[in-house]
């Protein structure tokens, strides 16, 4: 559905990659987290997936699309395939809650028929039903990103997108979101979700793409934020044995809590990534060890959490 294969994105004027030869596969219908401070390339590599950036060097596919050999006049069917979801919303001030979703049918060319039907039927899947007369400023924050998400999802498309969707909400509000995007998830729709938001990854356990600096540094099933110690990367499939009460721990190697342990600089050091959002989050460690498999496509493993946590 989504495929990496070497990817680099230098944008003008700066030294340093945006994205760092990044190789990954998003099967279809899968939910995945992609994490790592401002500016490791989170947004970047959602502009890429949605061609609103072109690759330095590599490749990417996006349903069954080579964007690289994409012609211009191509771009609008592929973006009909995508649904997007912003962290500030993008409502339509002056429409009501049922003329921003039909807005996103009647661009695309929908019968009246059609409309009247879905719309309702989408607003009551983001648990907005009865709410469709109110206009964005009558609305919560978690209303107005239920609006935003079922605008994105009215088309079913087969891929969605959701750049930071919870930076402005509340802890609550966030994991309700994202527990809203599971359920779209269940209909059979790839999610994929760059996000700050540590304590909604850790709670969905679902797949954990992590950017560090452009560079991808793990990829894990049922994974964590994991802003302690990192987990191990095994290359084989089996089951790691738990730790023996005897065993001490292993360092990874950076003091999660001490800016001076990175390497790179301090973590408020962000770097060249346009396309990144300013905002600031915990840092976490690099797994810079994490092996890649034959062809160049990053494997995911399970991990081995290296602490008791």
């Amino acid at each position: 559905m989504i495929l990496f294969e070497n990817v680099t994105k230098t944008y003008p004027r700066t030294t340093r990659p945006a994205l760092d030869d990044v190789n990954l596969e998003i099967p279809r219908g899968e939910f995945a987290f992609v994490v790592g401070t401002s500016g490791s390339g989170k947004s970047t590599m959602m502009q890429l997936v949605m061609k609103e950036q072109d690759v330095t060097r590599g490749r990417i596919l996006v349903a069954g699309r080579d964007l690289d050999r994409l012609p211009e006049r191509k771009v609008p069917a592929l973006r009909r395939e995508i649904g997007c979801v912003f962290q500030d919303f993008r409502l339509l001030p002056n429409k009501t809650v049922f003329q921003n979703v039909a807005y996103a049918l009647q661009v695309l060319g929908s019968s009246r028929a059609r409309i009247r039907q879905t719309v309702p039927e989408t607003l009551e899947l983001v648990g907005l039903a009865g709410m469709e007369k109110r206009l964005p400023h009558q609305l919560s924050g978690g209303e107005q990103q239920r609006v935003a998400i079922a605008r994105a999802f009215v088309n079913r498309p087969p891929i969605l997108l959701a750049d930071e969707p919870t930076g402005n909400l509340d802890p609550d509000t966030s994991l309700g979101i994202v527990q809203l995007l599971d359920r779209i998830n269940r209909t059979g729709t790839t999610v994929v979700m760059a996000t700050h938001d540590t304590v909604t990854v850790n709670a969905m356990r679902k797949r954990v793409i992590r950017l560090h600096r452009g560079v991808l540094v793990s990829d894990m099933e049922a994974g964590d934020y994991t802003t302690g110690s990192i987990p191990r990367v095994r290359l084989d499939e089996e089951t790691a044995a738990p730790r023996r009460a005897d065993q001490p721990e292993v360092s990874d190697g950076h003091d999660d809590g001490d800016p001076a342990a990175y390497a790179g600089g301090a973590p408020g050091d962000e770097a060249d990534d346009p396309g990144e959002q300013s905002d600031t989050m915990p840092p976490i460690g690099r797994d810079a060890d994490a092996p890649r498999a034959k062809g160049g496509i990053f494997r995911r493993h399970k991990a081995v959490q290296t602490s008791d946590r």
